[in-house]
């Protein structure tokens, strides 16, 4: 890539922990600087540049299919190489700022460790998927499970194909997400979401600033 490309930011996080509400405020504030033709935004599994992706997002999420955990492994891998295509690497080699809800990480933890297919064999399919695309920095929402739990609650009905309710999965989950940080801690920054979202906000508002993103 040329040296204006821009940079690739994940947002990772536990459930609850405010990812999508801290997405949406940073659009809102990237337009009121008038910052946000600098920036594309988009999340995972899925596409808003491929709506092929989109119809994978529907089969991953679909509470009817029974999947495997390897077929969403790779079903995961394959919308992502849609979002790359389509989305993510012309942007950053026209020189935009990419900020993704969620990449590969959560394929290591969900379908890797949790689901037992092995941290090796995901980030294998995950290298080839993607030409080995590796965000510039992720930021991960630490939370506690049990407050995973009462979020989560306190803000859905039915729960998709990938989501539960159960506290002992959170503690399972956090572990999970710590020993992937654990394997690669330079290219994380945790932050602690056991706090209101104008805090967490602003936490994540001066990490962006550190990196010259904003």
């Amino acid at each position: 890539m040329s040296a204006k490309s821009g940079k690739f930011i994940v947002i990772e996080g536990m459930d609850g922990s405010g990812k999508s509400t801290i997405i949406q405020m940073l659009k809102d504030e990237l337009i009121t600087q008038n910052k946000i033709d600098d920036f594309v935004f988009t999340r995972e599994p899925g596409s808003a540049f491929s709506k092929e992706a989109e119809k994978i997002r529907n089969l991953i999420l679909d509470n009817e299919n029974e999947f495997s955990h390897m077929v969403d492994a790779l079903l995961f891998a394959a919308s992502r190489r849609l979002n790359l295509e389509k989305g993510i690497w012309p942007a950053l080699q026209s020189g935009k700022n990419v900020i993704s809800d969620r990449y590969w990480t959560s394929s290591l933890v969900y379908q890797g460790i949790l689901g037992g297919v092995g941290f090796n064999e995901v980030k294998s399919i995950n290298e080839i998927a993607t030409n080995n695309t590796k965000p510039d920095l992720i930021i991960f929402f630490d939370l506690e499970p049990e407050m995973s739990v009462e979020r989560i609650t306190k803000i859905r009905g039915e729960a998709d194909r990938l989501e539960t309710d159960d506290v002992e999965y959170y503690h399972r989950l956090r572990a999970a997400y710590k020993e992937v940080i654990k394997n690669n801690p330079g290219q994380f920054k945790v932050i602690n979401a056991n706090c209101s979202i104008i805090e967490l906000f602003k936490k994540v508002l001066k990490i962006l600033k550190e990196i010259e993103v904003l």
